[in-house]
């Protein structure tokens, strides 16, 4: 949570996404919708509480607080510096969420009054249909799940250029494809161990795009990477623990095995990979 931000709209920590049918204390959530209203409220009144009010909890300055929330709802005024003025502030900086969507997605439907409600609660600490760890870990889920969303409707063609491609390529000779979806073709043949997960690997490497251009390379650099082999992409992980030292393979990685939906820059969303991989040696 970010403590210096009047609105608190919180740092969101948490990585799943949480249904909305697990909470069903003291409020109804019918919906997606009903639950991303809810934990936007419970997520800032949990913030509003543990800190604008962690030394000054009186009942009177919750009311203060409780009545500016109520008014700047209705009326968006923004005045002064009081409780009751972090209370309007707070309010009408939630009903401009009408306007733009909840989390800034016209496709999420703002519902003042539930918002409010778990505010309110959350502020007073009243029983809640959900955490506030649970809250962030809700609306975690669902930027994660619209920012997604978002790429694949955006790079739609790049997705499909991976997949044509590498439909084809599994046809070629001396092409391996596992069941993952990894295809291979080994390009030296090596006789050393095999690397386990845990395994610190050196190696060269030379990676493309589909259209061949060169994202990284070690080869280029002239120095070899050495890296742990489970903290590298999938592909490469599940190729590395095959590879037996003194191998070279040419990797054809597709894109849920590489960066799925994240745009690292030069690799855009859904972007499948191709790499040169030799592996030099495992490292004590």
């Amino acid at each position: 949570m970010k403590k210096n931000s009047l609105i608190c709209f919180v740092a969101l920590l948490a990585t799943s996404l949480v249904s909305c049918n697990s909470f069903s204390k003291n409020v109804n959530l019918k919906n997606e919708v009903d639950s991303v209203n809810y934990a936007l409220g419970v997520a800032n009144g949990s913030g509003i509480k543990d800190y604008y009010l962690r030394n000054d909890s009186t009942e009177e300055n919750v009311k203060a607080l409780i009545k500016g929330v109520n008014q700047a709802i209705k009326s968006k005024d923004d005045k002064s510096l009081s409780f009751y003025a972090l209370g309007l502030n707070i309010g009408a900086s939630i009903a401009t969420q009408t306007e733009t969507g909840l989390l800034g997605d016209s496709t999420l439907e703002a519902n003042i009054e539930l918002i409010r409600k778990a505010l309110v609660d959350a502020i007073q600490g009243s029983e809640v249909a959900m955490t506030a760890e649970e809250a962030d870990a809700y609306l975690r889920g669902i930027m994660e799940k619209k920012q997604a969303e978002k790429a694949a409707e955006e790079h739609a063609d790049n997705k499909k250029a991976g997949e044509d491609f590498l439909a084809e390529n599994a046809k070629k000779e001396g092409v391996v494809v596992t069941p993952s979806g990894l295809q291979y073709e080994i390009l030296k043949e090596g006789n050393g161990a095999l690397p386990t997960d845990n395994d610190r690997v050196k190696v060269h490497y030379h990676g493309t795009l589909l259209d061949g251009t060169v994202f990284d390379s070690s080869v280029n650099r002239g120095n070899p990477a050495e890296f742990v082999v489970s903290g590298v992409i999938k592909g490469w992980t599940e190729a590395l623990k095959m590879m037996p030292v003194g191998s070279k393979w040419k990797l054809y990685i597709p894109q849920e095995l590489a960066y799925g939906s994240r745009d690292n820059g030069t690799i855009k969303p859904f972007s499948m990979l191709i790499f040169e991989v030799e592996l030099l040696s495992i490292e004590k």
